[in-house]
């Protein structure tokens, strides 16, 4: 017993001195020791795997940024910017073998093996962007506004019937299942039916909620990393199990848009896979994508291209309501400007309101989609990131929600003012925008990664909004809904925003 509890202490003292060196080199020797930061987070990841779990690390990031500056050193080997400058030095394209990589800590592979456009290396994502971006084009949306407007239609008389009820409606919800629709439409060749129903079909359900409890899983390996080969077992089976029967039902979704072939009549995205794959263009064979590539991409696809929009929406809603004075503005341009639902559900037509998209811009500086970091991994031989020296193999990213929010990057950065966004003018209808903040502005990404859907993203959001403007008058049933109050487990974990709605007679 005497001989047992020797070693018992020895072992514990030989893991104190581990603990206090490590500390030590962390702290003053560490090649990123120079970066300001919050010091119990660099010498403990216990902190930081609170934060995670709880959906608070970006509210505790934006909170560091305040005390320590543009540059905070926020775990030992991480760094967060929010300089405009840092956005093209560590996501802008550098050339070959130094464009920085995705952190595969944060990007896994899909369920069947494959790299989907989020995971894949430069390489390979330049390969798959290529193939999956002409689904994207000025060309592809133009053929697309169709079932756009099919949904955005029908979402429209579901409102009216809960105004004729006088029912309350989660705002966020019914915008939920038209951008799911939108998007199942365009991609499996039909829609979740959600606006139908007027619920959550149980892909979306099982996907929103997959993150929350995956991140429980990865706050583990902050703490301890080497129990990475054990994270399939810190998942509750029933999870998971979930998460196989959605990915497979994506699989099953794309089986049946591919067997439709090119499908010249619907020109949606697999439209332009199919007519690539089938006949590519001589000496680009290589230049394919895989049947599993297929299936892992448009499963991602499918919520970065609802849930994102849906969020920018709801948030903008939300601080419309807070702000009766920015909403009667936007009513005006809105009602005076369109003549018809028609006019309201057009892409052309509302692309040409100018404070329609000032507000949501404003909406998308306040409630970026994606919130959080988006970590990459400097490049062999360093790199100088906002004017400083970075290591190679340090992780390094943007978190666009405090970067969109810090005063040093825009004037009154709590304050909803849609204005900031449009020219200035002797009779004070703008603020003129300065170049620093334009230039740090970037709600979807930048450089060679930058978010494929982005013209889809905006037709949605400028069809949406002003649908809903042009057709109803909005009660705020849940004023103490605050969206910088909510947590983040990859996305927003948004509060019920009830509407009354009342229709607009014209």
């Amino acid at each position: 017993m005497a001989h047992f509890l020797a070693a018992a202490a020895l072992g514990l003292a030989a893991l104190i001195a581990y603990y206090i060196v490590n500390s030590i080199y962390v702290l003053f020797f560490h090649p990123l020791a120079g970066y300001p930061g919050p010091k119990l987070w660099l010498v403990t990841r216990i902190p930081n795997a609170r934060a995670l779990r709880s959906g608070q690390l970006m509210h505790r990031i934006r909170q560091f940024h305040q005390q320590y500056g543009p540059v905070v050193r926020w775990a030992p080997n991480e760094l967060s910017f929010i300089s405009p400058e840092a956005w093209r030095d560590i996501y802008g394209h550098h050339g070959p073998g130094k464009d920085f990589a995705r952190n595969p800590l944060w990007y896994p592979r899909a369920a069947n093996g494959a790299h989907n456009i989020l995971s894949a290396d430069n390489i390979t994502h330049a390969r798959i962007r290529k193939l999956v971006a002409q689904g994207f084009s000025e060309k592809a949306l133009r053929e697309q506004e169709r079932f756009i407007q099919c949904y955005v239609s029908l979402l429209v008389t579901k409102l009216q019937a809960a105004a004729a009820a006088r029912r309350p409606v989660n705002i966020g919800d019914y915008l939920q299942f038209a951008t799911v629709d939108i998007a199942g439409d365009l991609i499996f060749g039909e829609p979740f039916d959600c606006v139908a129903k007027e619920e959550a079909h149980q892909w979306v359900k099982v996907t929103f909620g997959f993150f929350r409890r995956l991140l429980g899983g990865a706050s583990l390996l902050m703490v301890a990393p080497y129990l990475r080969p054990l994270l399939p077992y810190l998942v509750p089976k029933r999870v998971q199990e979930q998460a196989r029967q959605r990915f497979a039902f994506s699989c099953a979704k794309a089986a049946k848009r591919l067997a439709l072939g090119e499908a010249p009549d619907r020109n949606d995205l697999i439209t332009y896979i199919c007519r690539y794959n089938n006949s590519p263009p001589e000496g680009k064979g290589s230049m394919t994508m895989s049947r599993a590539e297929i299936e892992a991409t448009v499963d991602i696809l499918i919520s970065a291209g609802s849930e994102t929009t849906a969020t920018a929406l709801t948030g903008t809603v939300q601080y419309l309501l807070r702000n009766p004075h920015t909403l009667a503005k936007l009513e005006a341009e809105v009602r005076g400007s369109l003549r018809s639902a028609d006019e309201a559900m057009s892409i052309t037509h509302t692309a040409a309101l100018p404070y329609l998209s000032a507000v949501l811009h404003e909406g998308l500086r306040m409630c970026p989609p994606a919130p959080s970091i988006r970590p990459r991994l400097v490049p062999g031989g360093g790199a100088i990131i906002s004017g400083g020296f970075v290591p190679a193999g340090t992780s390094v990213g943007i978190p666009p929600w405090t970067a969109f929010r810090s005063p040093a990057n825009f004037g009154q950065p709590d304050n909803f003012i849609p204005e900031r966004w449009l020219p200035a003018t002797p009779e004070g209808g703008g603020m003129a925008i300065h170049p620093h903040e334009v230039q740090v502005f970037q709600p979807f990404s930048y450089g060679p990664r930058d978010c494929l859907g982005r013209r889809l993203g905006w037709a949605e959001l400028r069809v949406l909004l002003a649908t809903l403007v042009w057709h109803f008058d909005w009660e705020n049933l849940s004023p103490e809904a605050r969206w910088e109050e909510q947590v983040a487990f990859v996305m927003w974990e948004k509060h019920p925003l009830l509407l009354g709605l009342k229709k607009v007679h014209k």
